[in-house]
């Protein structure tokens, strides 16, 4: 009982190899739809944004309530919205990890979960710290878990239409800020601060839904080709009918021609050994194709030869030590020589239509057999071993070409691998995980990206981009000793969190540079709905601003996606006078003290800090290469958390200093002014050179690789 079990799981394991031996890398990659379900994701992906961005840009309306509730300084009122959109910001490298582990769907649903119970635990809160702890940081890290995946969704459906696809998901902010504000403020009317957390944790769970839409993206199966005892039988027919014509042939002249040389010489060869019978009986003559100058070398001695016996028995074996003479002949056919090295036949193997398990682990040349000398060459089926090489590409060997050493040193003749289906099947399911390629985190149009450009179709283009760590030789890192985790989550996290990068001065700068622009952005998002109200504006007017904010904010993103797609146009260009202009609104703020001069600020404000967070990946990826976004994405989104959680207190402890928000607003544009000049000097013509010269590297080192 026992040896038949292991003989049906030895005959599951070589079906498995065999299964996966008939698809080549390419075919276990997904490519994007562009279209399809695809629409569907970015549906789910738009409804995310909309909660997520919508709760979080909308606190400003929550903060006079949550003060006046808990008698708090607004500085530590505001460390509750802060978190809530720090900390989904900050956990983006752990969220990636997981979703390159557990998918999309899985992840984003967990999110809702947490992020739900954050909130619902949140409402019964007796004091204004078991409210930071629950809807603050539990709520910021269920928000992190909803806002990653839908992103990534998107990126993984789409690539020619990825521009269009990521906008219209990325503008569900600024339509969920222009909702929840007002909504807010009329649910805060007619029910308290508490039922409100209530409404958005049902809510919350909605993501859950929208995250059961994010099914995972498949490779394409291709017709599995199974040969049985009847389609056998027709190939030997259409092998034997096409030999008959290839015989009438006069295009086979050359190969005929240097079969007949080969014959000549192996004739010679055994007339001279015809007085030996010990030699006599065994297999004539085995001989491999190599490069001219190794004629008179056994330069490989994992070649596989295919042996021929007089009576037509290639799998034949003897048990006597001494092989027959080798003969070799060059790739062109030019030159033949014969080596009188003796080696035993058992170490040959042989290759036949019905042996597939040898043939798919071991390393073999490719044969030059006379088709004519059905005597010597004939298989024991009555088929050529040339006349089955369609069944050998079709999936019974997996041949991949190499390049091949000569004894001199050089590279000489090319020789045939047949690949091992063990490395392909351990990484089988790593080749469908969304974060190891690497421009998952490009919202712009791949037809912008120099490595598009280089490969004929998209399916080529996927699989230059897909990257498996461990698969090339890599330095050791301290993530190497956790062992304990998932290799896919270490892996995300291994390079997102790669602070080697900040060495790279143009990253440099944009990396201080969104700190202490990203200081300031949230100010007008927390306080200018309080401020409004102590200028004596109706706070349902008052909350409006928010909206004014969120609807422009979509009209920058779409435009300022539609300027960055021009040929003519620099993103950087782009992102650099918005922020120089958002800067400015920020000083001129404090002089807005009527409601429409607060609508115009509210208006440019948002308009400007679309293009601001939009243009991250398609400038990182201008800068640094699409080689490094994803370590590039995972460092900027973690320094713009940590500014996201300590701008807003910071501004309340200056409102609380000076008694008035002015100085917040001063101090909003004054971190803006810093980081836009950190942003300009990027057009320094030394900082250009740099940029290219880390680009010109990383093109090298990744063709070096392939």
């Amino acid at each position: 009982m026992s040896e038949e079990k292991n003989g049906k799981s030895r005959q599951r394991r070589e079906s498995c190899d065999s299964e996966i031996s008939n698809e080549s890398v390419s075919d276990l990659i997904p490519t994007p739809p562009d279209g399809g379900w695809g629409w569907v994701i970015v549906l789910a992906s738009f409804m995310c944004n909309v909660i997520v961005d919508g709760i979080g840009y909308a606190y400003g309306v929550l903060l006079p309530e949550f003060a006046d509730f808990f008698k708090a300084p607004r500085s530590k009122v505001s460390l509750v919205g802060s978190l809530l959109c720090g900390v989904y910001l900050l956990a983006g490298p752990i969220v990636s990890g997981l979703t390159n582990k557990f998918g999309c769907r899985k992840v984003t649903i967990v999110g809702s979960v947490i992020a739900s119970l954050g909130f619902i635990i949140g409402s019964f809160s007796p004091s204004l710290n078991v409210l930071i702890i629950t809807y603050g940081f539990l709520g910021g890290f269920g928000f992190g878990l909803i806002y990653l995946p839908s992103i990534v969704s998107v990126g993984y459906y789409f690539e020619k239409k990825r521009a269009l696809a990521t906008g219209i998901a990325v503008c569900g902010s600024g339509v969920g800020t222009f909702i929840f504000s007002p909504g807010n403020n009329a649910l805060l009317a007619a029910y308290d601060w508490r039922g409100l957390l209530l409404i958005h944790a049902a809510l919350i769970l909605q993501c859950a839904v929208c995250g059961m839409l994010m099914r995972p993206l498949e490779p394409k199966k291709k017709k599995k080709i199974r040969v049985s005892d009847k389609n056998i039988e027709k190939i030997k027919e259409d092998a034997k009918s096409g030999r008959k014509r290839c015989n009438e042939s006069e295009s086979s002249v050359a190969v005929v021609e240097t079969f007949a040389k080969l014959r000549e010489a192996k004739l010679k060869r055994e007339k001279q050994l015809e007085d030996d019978s010990d030699i006599a009986s065994m297999p004539s003559a085995y001989f491999v194709k190599g490069p001219p100058d190794a004629m008179s070398t056994s330069y490989n001695s994992r070649q596989m030869k295919l042996s021929f016996s007089d009576r037509g028995d290639a799998t034949s074996q003897t048990s006597t030590p001494a092989g027959p003479p080798k003969i070799m002949i060059s790739e062109n056919g030019s030159n033949v020589a014969m080596d009188n090295e003796v080696e035993s036949p058992t170490s040959n193997m042989s290759l036949s239509i019905t042996d597939r398990k040898n043939s798919s682990s071991t390393t073999a040349q490719p044969e030059e057999v006379d088709p004519k000398d059905k005597h010597h060459s004939a298989l024991p089926n009555g088929v050529f071993a040339h006349e089955v090489q369609p069944l050998i590409d079709n999936g019974y060997t997996k041949v991949v070409t190499k390049p091949k050493p000569s004894p001199s040193g050089g590279e000489g003749g090319s020789k045939l691998c047949v690949g091992s289906s063990r490395d392909v099947a351990a990484h089988k399911e790593d080749y469908k995980r969304p974060l190891y390629r690497k421009d998952i985190f490009y919202s712009g149009s791949v037809l912008n990206i120099p490595q598009y450009r280089s490969q004929p179709d998209m399916r080529s283009y996927i699989a230059s981009i897909t990257t498996i760590p461990g698969d090339i030789d890599q330095k050791a890192t301290c993530w190497d000793k956790c062992t304990c985790l998932p290799k896919s989550l270490v892996d995300t996290l291994s390079e997102m969190l790669d602070i080697s990068l900040l060495t790279n001065v143009p990253f440099l700068l944009i990396c201080v540079g969104n700190l202490f622009a990203m200081t300031g952005f949230y100010v007008p998002f927390t306080y200018i709905v309080d401020r409004a109200v102590m200028l004596g504006i109706d706070s349902t007017r008052a909350a409006f601003l928010l909206s004014i904010i969120g609807i422009t904010n979509t009209i920058g993103r779409v435009v300022s996606g539609f300027l960055a797609d021009l040929k003519f146009v620099d993103s950087l260009v782009i992102n650099n006078i918005a922020l120089v202009i958002s800067a400015l609104s920020l000083f001129l703020q404090p002089f807005c003290v009527t409601y429409e001069t607060l609508i115009v600020f509210a208006a440019v404000y948002g308009l400007c800090v679309a293009a601001y967070i939009s243009l991250t990946s398609i400038i990182i990826c201008d800068l640094l290469g699409l080689e490094k976004l994803t370590n590039a994405f995972g460092l900027l989104t973690m320094a713009r958390g940590i500014a996201g959680i300590y701008g807003p207190p910071v501004a309340g402890l200056v409102f609380q200093a000076y008694g008035t928000y002015d100085a917040s607003f001063y101090m909003g544009g004054f971190m803006f002014t810093i980081g836009s000049v950190f942003h300009l000097a990027l057009h320094l013509p030394v900082l250009k050179r740099m940029s290219k010269q880390h680009e010109t590297e990383a093109i090298i080192a990744e063709s070096t690789h392939v």
